[in-house]
């Protein structure tokens, strides 16, 4: 008579703050995050680094640390910040006019108990040579009270400049942007 044997693989598991050091290609599993991580091994196995690399699920946060995102030929800048100081005129960022001809800029001021939060599509030239006689439309701007700030946009030989002018409310604040673009 035969002998049938069945095994079962277990992997690890558990909450993600307990995860620890995975043996190489040992898996791991947070339960309470549904992440999947593999252990890289050791640096004599030939691993990069010591440590767990993440498996990517449906649940994996791909956008943390990451300021720039590519969709085709639409470049998105985001998760960039200022803080917003009182009674003052600052320039956030700066773009090349003639390299990006026409962006989206998506702000949101935070100041206190007041938020604004706008859209301003620019269009750096209206004849098509970058730089000269840009336009900036302000879409969807919403001030849900007074946080004092300013959106500026204004330009400077093919340089368009973005920044604010505040005013002095006592609070610090704090301006998230985004930018967005088609590459040509």
């Amino acid at each position: 008579m035969a002998i049938v044997q069945v095994s079962q693989i277990t992997n690890r598991k558990g909450l993600a703050e307990n995860l620890p050091q995975l043996a190489g290609a040992e898996f791991g599993w947070a339960t309470d995050q549904r992440r999947l991580f593999i252990g890289n091994g050791t640096l004599a196995d030939g691993a990069p680094v010591i440590g767990n690399t993440e498996i990517l699920t449906e649940y994996s946060d791909v956008f943390t640390g990451r300021t720039e995102f590519a969709f085709g030929d639409l470049v998105v800048k985001a998760g960039t910040m200022a803080t917003v100081v009182n009674n003052t005129t600052a320039t956030v960022f700066t773009i090349d006019a003639t390299a990006i001809p026409a962006f989206q800029i998506r702000y949101m001021v935070r100041r206190g108990v007041y938020t604004e939060t706008g859209v301003y599509n620019v269009v750096a030239s209206t004849d098509g040579s970058g730089g000269s006689g840009f336009v900036a439309t302000p879409t969807n701007v919403v001030n849900n009270g007074s946080t004092g700030v300013t959106f500026n946009i204004s330009e400077t030989t093919s340089t368009i400049s973005v920044g604010y002018t505040s005013t002095n409310t006592g609070v610090t604040g704090t301006l998230y942007y985004s930018i967005s673009y088609f590459q040509v």
